[in-house]
């Protein structure tokens, strides 16, 4: 089975705003000066997370929290630029305190974001590259797709295998939920605010192995603001099986093989059925206790470093990352410690 890990996960970090608020209703509430021009017209380019007209069509003010919920929220002045740098330092200093950055500096950037940033002059993949102090001409920025990690993995997977000269990709994710944003798309997901990074090299060397990334689209699917919760769950417990299911053919892992799965901050009987419809309603299940909303774009992530903070006990076994969007996308890929670490990352 070592022939399917395509990398490694040599570190990762989870960044969540100290401040929690409790949330109901539908859209984030924090307004700034630098952001006032997601309520110009026109910014519905930010679209399908942005602004709609007012009053809300029926079909969305039922995607109101039906109870509130207590989310990470970053404070005023604290942008998603901001989380993405505490993310990134992170990850590198935990490789540097372990004694594990003998390789070198960082050759592929990627950051991933579903929000807008607050600030329209910020470009954060830019900003990463400076503040970090790296050299590598390889940046690039993945938005507007709640699997676009798992995409950022499935492209730095790509170009570890295929450049020799590439070591090391950091790939970092944030999101902060700013007025006209939306949180809440009712029992489909309530959105919170947090950043999250991994460091990925060639797959066999200590630490976690990922496995290739499969990813099924729904292109015809309606914009969440044109459907409604009830049509949005269904797609996504259409979509999740089918690419879990399609990993499990392609690289000729029976149901048994896999222990245990990483679960999104999803509804909990969504989660269930996924997994039951794709013939693994017997894994162990790791879930974040601490978060109660989904990180977008950084979900996959902050999964990935809460099974390297609290896996040890699956070590040895293969295990599942999965996740699923709001229209339809859904990617996964297989887990498995091929090789050992001598510590447990902190």
């Amino acid at each position: 089975m070592s022939e399917m890990w395509r990398c490694t996960v040599t570190g990762s970090s989870l960044c969540l705003p100290h401040t929690r608020s409790w949330f109901q209703g539908l859209r984030a509430q924090q307004r700034t000066p630098s952001s006032l021009y997601l309520t110009e017209p026109g910014s519905e380019y930010n679209l399908p997370f942005g602004r709609w007209g007012d009053p809300p069509l029926p079909p969305i003010e039922a995607m109101h929290t039906t109870a509130p919920i207590l989310l990470h929220m970053a404070e005023p002045g604290v942008s998603a630029s901001d989380l993405a740098l505490i993310a990134a330092r992170a990850a590198l200093s935990e490789t540097r305190a372990a004694g594990r950055d003998k390789r070198g500096g960082v050759d592929i950037l990627i950051y991933c974001h579903t929000s807008a940033n607050e600030d329209i002059a910020d470009a954060i993949g830019g900003r990463l590259q400076y503040e970090l102090g790296l050299t590598t001409p390889l940046v690039f920025c993945l938005s507007q797709n709640l699997c676009s990690a798992m995409m950022a993995l499935r492209l730095a997977n790509a170009l570890l295998q295929e450049e020799p000269t590439l070591e090391r990709a950091l790939i970092v994710a944030s999101e902060k939920w700013i007025y006209p944003f939306v949180r809440s798309f009712g029992q489909a997901a309530v959105f919170e605010d947090g950043a999250a990074a991994v460091l990925v090299e060639r797959a066999g060397r200590p630490g976690w192995q990922l496995g290739e990334i499969y990813h099924v689209n729904a292109p015809e699917a309606p914009s969440p603001f044109e459907s409604t919760v009830p049509a949005m769950l269904r797609l996504m417990s259409e979509q999740a099986p089918k690419a879990i299911r399609s990993l499990l053919e392609a690289e000729g892992v029976a149901p048994a093989d896999l222990s245990f799965a990483s679960l999104p901050c999803l509804d909990g009987a969504l989660c269930a059925q996924v997994l039951r419809d794709a013939g693994l309603g017997h894994l162990r299940l790791m879930q974040d206790s601490d978060r109660r909303g989904h990180l977008a774009s950084a979900e996959a992530l902050a999964n990935l470093h809460q099974v390297r903070r609290g896996g040890s006990t699956h070590r040895g076994q293969i295990g599942l990352l999965w996740g699923v969007g709001l229209q339809g996308e859904a990617a996964c890929c297989l887990l498995g410690p091929a090789q050992i670490e001598k510590e447990d990352p902190q």
